[in-house]
């Protein structure tokens, strides 16, 4: 019970002593500032516009974010894009695929053609005929054939007879004979 005694008689002594370190703490004079009050009363408006600006600098500054992941999303899409296609075409040539995508390894079949030569007087030459490569009958198959219409062997020349040169009294006589036939009329 003593103990409480005691803490029930201090109590009133911490009280005291904060009432006395408020007092100290207080300001002793009060300042006014007649232009700090006009500032603060009248810059309602200016406050409300800065906030407004600094809401549509950090709306755009959000929008050009928002653009640029876009864009990059947009262009990863495009290569993960471009990866697949090159893997399909490779596959579709008969090249070998590696995973990692660094190197083109080719294709891995060599072409099959026929080879001829033909010897001249100073030259020798050599031909190589390959088959046709078509990369869009590997990917979607075998195309129906058109039909053409058959290529003559010797294409004959034919020329055309040049227009007579037509003179001066021939375009008068030509005028002549017209207006007779309008008064004719």
């Amino acid at each position: 019970m003593a103990h409480d005694n005691l803490a029930s008689l201090t109590t009133s002594h911490s009280a005291i002593a904060a009432k006395k370190r408020a007092k100290r703490a207080q300001i002793k004079e009060i300042v006014f500032d007649d232009e700090a009050r006009r500032s603060f009363l009248t810059g309602f408006h200016k406050r409300k516009v800065a906030r407004r600006e600094q809401a549509k600098k950090k709306a755009q500054l959000r929008e050009k974010q928002e653009r640029l992941e876009t864009r990059r999303e947009h262009r990863r899409a495009l290569a993960e894009r471009a990866a697949r296609n090159a893997a399909e075409v490779e596959r579709a040539c008969g090249a070998f695929a590696d995973g990692d995508g660094d190197e083109w390894g080719g294709v891995s079949s060599e072409p099959e053609g026929m080879e001829e030569e033909y010897e001249g007087e100073e030259q020798l030459a050599t031909v190589t005929v390959v088959q046709d490569f078509d990369l869009s009958t590997l990917l979607h198959g075998p195309a129906p054939a058109p039909t053409r219409a058959p290529v003559p062997d010797v294409v004959e020349e034919t020329r055309r007879k040049k227009p007579a040169k037509v003179t001066k009294a021939a375009r008068r006589a030509e005028r002549r004979s017209d207006g007779r036939k309008k008064q004719a009329r």
